[in-house]
């Protein structure tokens, strides 16, 4: 078998980890489906973990796109777990993110604890169902915070709505807590294994969340525009400094947090917009020879090419006619800036790439789309617009001052993600 990347060969005594989050299975792009990507990445993860003997998968929430995946999307991740539990891999977590359903992937939950796939959909206050000892020969070999995705019911005491800032800061010290509380639990279970085996395990905790300090990729990151500011965002304080490694998803852009080795997000496996688009993706191995974590970044290989082009028709024109000439499927995004209006814009491409392997999902002409609001401001509709774009308008017309803007656009952004919040949980 061709080697899958250059990562050192374990020895015998070293925990291996891999770790990987937000998957999306079942995401289209432009309504365009990608269970081939989705399959080929699952098919390639496997190979990853036989190559380089992994002793432990923790996958970090998003497992799906939606709460109500497609017979597809499921048949590819059972079929994977299927997969993995006949590999030399012997544990398996999986949490819940924001994008899943808890009841869903909870559902099955004890038919995969006999196959040692622990999986953990819904947040809870009994410290068994996410703190784990994990065993290998029957001593133990690690210690796992496997928290899901946190939302407010799950860690906020208060349901008062009358103070937005008391809200999100009750949010705030809610997950804090919910941690720390796991962590004392996880350092006490750690010194009596030193007691009882003299061996000092490893503390791994897991996490679905914004840690401040983090960057996004891209609007294709899969973060709404209102949990950009401070909304929303976790210091990364919560998490003790007796945990050795904090394995994070959500954020598709794979980063260390406040630069620290020990505290990463792996990122997305595959681009999820053309936003993403030629940056790279990669799953993380983390080796432990006791406690302290070596990363090793494995590069994810491109399973279907997204191009972003851009300029006028002659720079459109040349870029689509170089693309036409690699001869392999190529799933593009066309952006037209040009002078002109073009109102054949999409014709024409479609006319020079028919019949060839270059597929422009989106075709947008940003001229004749500024014209149009140039001269007809009343038409825009409300589908052009998202929640905050309705909201500014909303400001400009009642004519409020800028120094009530600020706080007003943050209670209206702390509403909005209550309700998709709400919209989630209803799933």
């Amino acid at each position: 078998m061709t080697k899958i990347s250059t990562i050192p060969t374990k020895n015998a005594q070293t925990l291996r980890i891999l770790h990987t989050s937000d998957w999306h299975l079942g995401k289209r792009l432009y309504n365009q489906q990608r269970y081939h990507e989705f399959a080929n990445f699952l098919d390639w993860l496997i190979n990853a973990i036989d190559e380089h003997t992994v002793d432990m998968l923790i996958v970090a929430g998003d497992v799906f796109d939606t709460m109500t995946p497609s017979n597809k999307a499921q048949e590819l991740y059972y079929r994977f777990l299927g997969q993995v539990a006949k590999s030399g891999c012997r544990h398996v977590i999986i949490t819940a993110g924001n994008h899943d359903s808890p009841t869903f992937l909870d559902a099955p939950k004890s038919i995969l604890n006999a196959l040692d796939i622990k999986v953990i959909g819904t947040a809870s206050s009994d410290i068994d169902d996410e703190l784990l000892l994990l065993y290998h020969h029957d001593e133990p070999e690690v210690i796992v915070l496997a928290v899901p995705y946190l939302r407010d019911k799950d860690v906020r005491d208060s349901t008062s709505f009358d103070d937005i800032k008391n809200k999100e800061q009750d949010t705030f010290m809610g997950i804090a807590k919910h941690y720390d509380t796991l962590s004392q639990h996880a350092k006490d279970l750690q010194k009596d294994i030193l007691d009882k085996f003299n061996k000092k395990v490893p503390i791994i905790a897991t996490g679905h969340l914004f840690v401040a300090g983090s960057h996004i990729s891209s609007k294709d990151d899969g973060m709404r525009e209102l949990y950009v500011g401070t909304l929303g965002q976790i210091p990364s304080g919560i998490f003790d400094d007796g945990i050795d490694y904090v394995a994070l998803g959500h954020i598709h852009a794979p980063q260390k947090v406040a630069n620290c080795e020990h505290i990463r997000y792996c990122g997305s496996p595959i681009a999820m917009g053309f936003g993403e688009a030629g940056k790279p993706k990669q799953v993380l191995l983390v080796d432990f020879d006791d406690t302290r974590p070596t990363v090793h970044p494995l590069s994810v290989p491109v399973f279907q090419q997204l191009v972003q082009i851009s300029g006028d028709w002659e720079q459109i024109n040349t870029q689509l006619t170089d693309l036409i000439s690699q001869n392999t499927s190529i799933w593009a995004e066309i952006i037209y800036t040009g002078q002109d209006l073009l109102p054949n814009l999409a014709s024409e491409i479609r006319a020079l790439t028919d019949s060839t392997k270059v597929v422009p999902l989106s075709i947008k002409n940003r001229t004749l789309y500024q014209k149009t609001l140039s001269t007809q401001p009343k038409s825009l509709s409300l589908k052009q617009l998202d929640e905050m774009e309705v909201f500014e308008q909303l400001l400009d017309k009642q004519d409020i001052s800028d120094d009530d803007r600020p706080t007003l656009k943050h209670a209206y952004q702390s509403l909005i993600a209550d309700i998709h919040s709400s919209d989630s949980q209803a799933q």
